[in-house]
């Protein structure tokens, strides 16, 4: 599964370290909570989701602003604001109107896993018929004298 957090609105000043800083911990949490959905289609996506805390780091709400065209990924991206909360309480010097952040959640397109490669390769495997002596030694490895 890949998916990343591209950046949060209001833009992060350079010089609000604590802001800053919560910021980074409100965006770590979001990416604990990344999961790719089963039932999606695999083309992958940008959702938008826009969501509220409160001073205590409570969610108010979160909706999708824009969506990937594919329903799983977008139920999964408000899902996973959903999940991450509670949030870390801002800083005192934010004001309230800085507590609605649009987050852009990508979704990158599933590609064929290393794993189903080589379970592609073990039915080739299993496909050969292994000659007696190899045959032999598989039995006697399972059943140790029977």
């Amino acid at each position: 599964m890949a998916l990343a957090l591209v950046g949060l609105l209001p833009a992060i000043g350079a010089a609000e370290s604590a802001r800053d800083n919560w910021i980074k911990s409100l965006v770590a949490q979001l990416k604990i909570q990344r999961r790719y959905p089963l039932q999606a289609s695999g083309e992958g996506g940008t959702a938008k989701v826009l969501f509220h805390i409160d001073r205590e780091g409570h969610l108010i709400s979160a909706v999708l602003a824009e969506t990937t065209g594919d329903p799983a990924l977008d139920r999964e991206a408000v899902a996973m604001v959903e999940r991450a909360q509670p949030f870390a309480p801002p800083p005192p010097e934010l004001a309230d109107g800085d507590l609605t952040f649009l987050v852009p959640i990508v979704f990158a397109p599933r590609r064929t896993s290393e794993i189903f490669q080589l379970d592609e390769n073990r039915l080739k495997f299993r496909e050969t018929k292994p000659n007696d002596a190899v045959l032999k030694a598989r039995l006697d490895g399972v059943c140790r004298g029977c």
